[in-house]
């Protein structure tokens, strides 16, 4: 009798799940709404995990309760009690066999070949975590010292746009472009937006500090190395923890701002990753990193 398998990449606005065969043969997939339970409250989260995993059950033509082992990589969970948050989902569906992690494990899973590494995740926000010789460690948040992807990226830039305007920065393309962006005219009206009348710079300007910084933009530039410094510091210091030094190591980038191609972000990244470890592969993800948690789970059900 065949056995099913089940991997789920649970993010803040999407969430994927897929049903394999034993092997990791994809044999049906869906995709809904988040299921981190920070953003949308830990009830919600269930209901949307429940909706999405029940659509790919049914599309592969079986019941959750035939899942014979599953992988549940779900944004959010940072600490050990976060886990339990998110036990009543196997209830509810009849999973026995299952694992339940930060979302970072599944894009690690999926861009090492060898199911170990370190992985850096820089998309609307950020997470670095890795695994060797059986440890595995992640970083805590956000809030907590790590790098924090296009939000940070963002908040750099209007870090520089308030220095520009203070006369302690030289003049960059950001301080007319974030405003314009906006609907706001630069100055005391774009500072006041901010301040005052609830104005938010969003992620969705990164793309803008990219092109920037492409054209060589002084203040672009300042935005996109601090970040991309951040998250190399962070992949080194989780290097540390996992008692990596010399040895071969795969870096596994993952994110929006890992993809996008910008050189300034990848040299100032790559550079001080190499500083700290010598011999350690960066790999760019291709992968879904949903696959990550499929992989996961015909490992767990071969052990």
């Amino acid at each position: 009798m065949s056995k099913f398998i089940l991997g789920v990449d649970g993010g803040g606005t999407k969430t994927d799940a897929v049903i394999a065969d034993e092997n990791g043969k994809v044999i049906a997939s869906a995709t809904n709404g988040g299921a981190n339970w920070e953003r949308m409250g830990i009830s919600k989260a269930l209901d949307s995990l429940k909706e999405v995993i029940n659509s790919a059950a049914a599309s592969a033509g079986i019941s959750t309760s035939d899942i014979a082992y599953a992988t549940f990589a779900i944004a959010g969970i940072d600490w050990p009690n976060d886990i339990k948050l998110y036990l009543p989902i196997t209830e509810r569906l009849g999973i026995k066999n299952f694992e339940i992690m930060n979302d970072s494990f599944a894009a690690l899973y999926a861009g090492s070949k060898n199911l170990e590494g370190i992985v850096s995740i820089a998309g609307t926000g950020g997470k670095t975590s890795g695994i060797y010789a059986g440890n595995k460690v992640q970083s805590m948040g956000m809030e907590l010292g790590e790098g924090g992807g296009a939000g940070q990226l963002v908040g750099l830039a209007l870090e520089y746009i308030a220095m520009q305007f203070h006369k302690t920065a030289e003049p960059s393309a950001l301080y007319e472009s974030i405003p314009a962006a906006l609907g706001k005219k630069p100055g005391i009206e774009f500072f006041e937006a901010v301040a005052r009348s609830g104005t938010r710079l969003n992620e969705s300007l990164a793309p803008e500090i990219f092109k920037l910084a492409d054209q060589n933009d002084v203040g672009a530039l300042y935005a996109v190395k601090k970040t991309a410094l951040q998250h190399a510091k962070d992949v080194c210091g989780i290097a540390k923890q996992l008692g990596i030094r010399d040895q071969e190591v795969t870096v596994v980038r993952a994110g929006g701002l890992h993809t996008a191609g910008n050189k300034a972000f990848d040299t100032e990244f790559e550079n001080y990753v190499k500083q700290c470890l010598p011999n350690a592969k960066l790999v760019v993800l291709e992968q879904a990193p949903v696959m990550g948690a499929v992989h996961n789970s015909a490992g767990a059900l071969r052990a």
